[in-house]
């Protein structure tokens, strides 16, 4: 069961960060306390410190007699980010092979029939949660500690692609069939094949995510010039 947040401040801050990741909220578009408090349904305190959370974590950003508005999206920076992702998740699946218990397989196959449920009825949000639990709970399966904390904090920067699936709802069977094959790695514990499997579906999310981003952009800039 999932544990609510324990103030409104907290709850404020999870409800504005899954809309921006989303893209529910785009990039440049202005945060206005007053609405955000009346959508949500609390006061406007708790918003305002939800929004300089988000600031100091970098997806918001304040300028003058302008406000708070959500941080736009830097391509160079995520393609660095996605490049170190390609290079290191692969190896962090990898690792977390021979660390597979009977129970863990179990969890992740549950898992994945949830997603082909989600699959079926193009539910894509549920599958982008579910999805990062399934890949979450793949890696914390490694003893490469190390290597762990290091991933995680760069998904954390890069956190806005865990939504790929809600901007590109027809990716999700392939990925799906990917994410079995992974299951048949861990049982049959193939380190090869699982690395194999990860680093193909690293590339292939990373070259849909900047192509769904660089068109987004684009779009964005000729509505601009047109106003």
């Amino acid at each position: 069961m999932t544990q609510m947040p324990a103030t409104r401040a907290e709850w404020a801050y999870e409800q504005l960060k899954e809309k921006i990741l989303s893209n529910e909220i785009s990039p440049g578009e202005r945060l206005v306390v007053d609405q955000i408090a009346r959508d949500l349904g609390i006061s406007p305190m708790p918003v305002r410190e939800a929004i300089r959370r988000l600031e100091a974590e970098g997806w918001v950003e304040s300028k003058p007699y302008i406000g708070a508005r959500v941080a736009p999206i830097r391509l160079e920076e995520l393609e660095e980010l996605y490049t170190i992702r390609l290079a290191l998740e692969p190896i962090l699946a990898r690792t977390a092979v021979p660390k597979a218990t009977p129970g863990v397989i179990e969890e992740l196959e549950a898992l994945l029939q949830q997603m082909d449920h989600a699959v079926e009825s193009g539910d894509a949000g549920t599958f982008s949660r579910l999805n990062y639990t399934f890949h979450r709970t793949l890696y914390d399966l490694s003893p490469w500690r190390e290597l762990n904390r290091i991933v995680t904090a760069v998904w954390e920067k890069s956190a806005r692609s865990r939504w790929i699936f809600v901007q590109t709802p027809e990716t999700m069977g392939e990925s799906q069939k990917e994410h079995w094959g992974m299951l048949e790695a861990l049982k049959t514990k193939d380190g090869a094949r699982m690395e194999e499997l990860m680093r193909r579906q690293k590339q292939r999310s990373f070259e849909n995510f900047m192509a769904y981003l660089k068109r987004t952009l684009e779009v964005t800039q000729a509505e601009t010039s047109a106003n």
